[in-house]
């Protein structure tokens, strides 16, 4: 039987964590449309990186609110270990802060890129933790597969990056070089992820 105060602790951390993603998609909104110049700031590259945004954290922010559900208030799992519920916390705040900062790159192709895949890191760190940490799943279960699949997608985006010799800091803007191929890259592995995971985001 879960306990009021556990129960309480989770959903304060549901709580703050959804407070920051709602920041960081509001920023992304504010930083496509400039408010003081209006539609004039949004160019194709930045369409193309807003999708891109919008396609990491649905699923980031839809899969972190069910881990914490299935961890921490659907099951009695004795496996959880002591002490998960803070690092679960730390992490998804830091996971959830370098969202607001992609958010704030969508002019900026090239450090988006690289950004987003700094994001998947994180995210494979909390996946291995979560999924000997704080997993209340049997072995092969959606933690566990997140980061597999981030994994994978990291390495194709790293080699694709290196090849075109796009790395941090440079200034390329070819949409078509840059944007395209992360807007691509993002909705692969959003669909690739539901699609593996999706008796877990979609419970029968």
């Amino acid at each position: 039987m879960i306990s009021k105060k556990k129960e309480n602790a989770v959903r304060s951390l549901v709580s703050l964590y959804t407070v920051v993603i709602g920041v960081a998609l509001s920023v992304s909104v504010l930083t496509l449309i400039d408010p003081k110049t209006g539609l004039s700031a949004v160019t194709g590259g930045s369409v193309l990186l807003f999708g891109a945004f919008v396609a990491t954290l649905l699923p980031f922010y839809h899969g972190a609110l069910r881990h914490l559900d299935d961890a921490y208030l659907e099951s009695d799992s004795t496996q959880i270990k002591d002490g998960a519920l803070i690092f679960d916390f730390l992490l998804l705040f830091f996971h959830a802060m370098v969202f607001v900062v992609l958010a704030l790159l969508i002019h900026r192709p090239v450090d988006f890129a690289w950004l987003l895949i700094a994001l998947l890191l994180v995210d494979i760190i909390w996946a291995i933790f979560a999924h000997f940490g704080s997993s209340a799943a049997a072995p092969g279960g959606a933690e566990g597969k997140w980061g597999l699949i981030n994994f994978g997608f990291v390495g194709v985006a790293v080699v694709y990056l290196f090849t075109n010799s796009i790395s941090f800091g440079t200034s390329a803007t070819d949409d078509a070089r840059v944007a395209l191929p992360v807007f691509v890259f993002a909705a692969i592995r959003t669909a690739v992820d539901y699609s593996v995971c999706k008796r877990f985001y979609f419970p029968p």
